[in-house]
C-alpha cells in the first residue's frame, strides 16, 4: 500500500474504499494488454472496474500522489457498463466488450484512448478526422500504433463487480489522484485534457 510520508495511510484512503477496491488499486498482478481478454474470459468477468497504469513514457500526463507498482502508475479508472445492465443470452459481457471493441481497438469508442492519442500524437504523429456528428477517429494505421504504444507502455489491473458504477465514484471523487479521468474529476489536469481532446481534428 502506497503511504504518505511519515508512514501514515494515504488522506483519501477509507477502510469502505480499500476494501471494494483492493484489486483495482493493490491488485496482486498486473495484466498486459494483450492478457486481459483471455483474463476476463478465465475468470468470467460480466461487470467490472479496471485500472490503467502507465511507464514513465507518458510524461505530459502528472503523476504526482498517484499509486504506483513495478515502476507503472495508475493514472485512469474505468467501468463496463456505465449504468445497470441486463446481458442478453449470447452477446459478449459488457466488459469484455469494453475492452474488446473499444480500449484495444478505437479511438471513437474509448475515452481513455483518445485521451491518450491527444497526448501522443505529435510523438506517434498521430492523424484525427471528425464525422458529421464530430465525434474523433483515425485511420487504422494510425489505431494500430496507438495500440503498439499501449502494448508497450500500459498495463490494467480488473475486478468483477456487480455496480461499477458506484465504485468508479469512488473512486474518482474521494481516492488517489487520476489525471487522465474526466468524468467526476477534479483533478487539476482535466481542463488541459479536455482542451487537448477537443482540438483534435480541427487544425
Amino acid at each position: 500500500m502506497q503511504e504518505e510520508a511519515g508512514g501514515r495511510a494515504p488522506s483519501w484512503l477509507t477502510h469502505s474504499l480499500s476494501d471494494e477496491a483492493r484489486a483495482v488499486l493493490w491488485p496482486e498482478d498486473l495484466l498486459l494488454p494483450d492478457h486481459v481478454l483471455d483474463f476476463i474470459d478465465r475468470n468470467e468477468m460480466a461487470h467490472g472496474v479496471y485500472g490503467w497504469w502507465f511507464d514513465q513514457s507518458l510524461p505530459v500526463a502528472p503523476r504526482d500522489g498517484c499509486i504506483e507498482r513495478d515502476g507503472m502508475r495508475l493514472l485512469y479508472v474505468g467501468i463496463a457498463p456505465s449504468k445497470c445492465r441486463s446481458i442478453n443470452p449470447g452477446t459478449r459481457p459488457p466488459l469484455k466488450r469494453r475492452f474488446q471493441r473499444d480500449h484495444l481497438r478505437r479511438v471513437r469508442g474509448s475515452t481513455l484512448r483518445k485521451s491518450l492519442a491527444a497526448l501522443l500524437q505529435k510523438e506517434l504523429g498521430l492523424g484525427f478526422r471528425r464525422d458529421k456528428g464530430g465525434k474523433v477517429g483515425m485511420d487504422r494505421r494510425h489505431e494500430e500504433r496507438l495500440s503498439a504504444w499501449i502494448n508497450q507502455h500500459a498495463a490494467i489491473s480488473i475486478t468483477q463487480n456487480d455496480e461499477p458504477w458506484r465504485l468508479e465514484q469512488e473512486l474518482v471523487r474521494h481516492g488517489p489522484p487520476l489525471p487522465l479521468n474526466i468524468d467526476m474529476s477534479d483533478h487539476p489536469f482535466k481542463l488541459t485534457l479536455k482542451d487537448m481532446r477537443r482540438a483534435l481534428g480541427r487544425t
